[in-house]
């Protein structure tokens, strides 16, 4: 598969995510191969390249919808804070790292991932969705 063509795919559910928030703009759901546990992506669902070429509103919309996922990571998630980044390199579709982190060696993104089982995974995304309100 073509890694540009990845989130499009999780966009349009022929590619299963665990989501944890989804308006009609924006997609939030947890990185299959994390940093840390409760590492989520917010993607736009308007495919764009980069941040900075989103217009000032959209921009502006993304970090909000990406506030409240944080807010609830906080909740689920014991950290010191949510680190937010947004490199972009290996898919050309924007997306925002939301990452729970107790220091900033945390945010190795080189460091080797964290494993997953399926159950855990299903589990996570279920606390995470019952902290979220996304229309406030």
């Amino acid at each position: 598969m073509n890694r540009k063509d990845l989130f499009q795919k999780i966009i349009e559910n022929k590619i299963f995510a665990y989501k944890v928030a989804e308006n009609f703009d924006y997609l939030a759901f947890l990185d299959l191969y994390p940093m840390k546990i409760g590492h989520t992506l917010v993607i736009p669902k308007k495919r764009v390249d980069n941040i900075f070429s989103m217009t000032e509103n959209d921009f502006i919309s993304i970090m909000s919808f990406s506030r409240k996922v944080g807010l609830s990571l906080e909740k689920v998630i014991p950290c010191n804070r949510i680190g937010m980044f947004v490199l972009g390199f290996e898919i050309p579709h924007v997306h925002i790292h939301l990452i729970p982190m107790d220091t900033e060696n945390d945010a190795n993104f080189s460091k080797k991932r964290i494993f997953l089982s399926e159950k855990n995974f299903q589990f996570l995304s279920e606390r995470i969705k019952k902290q979220i309100d996304i229309n406030h």
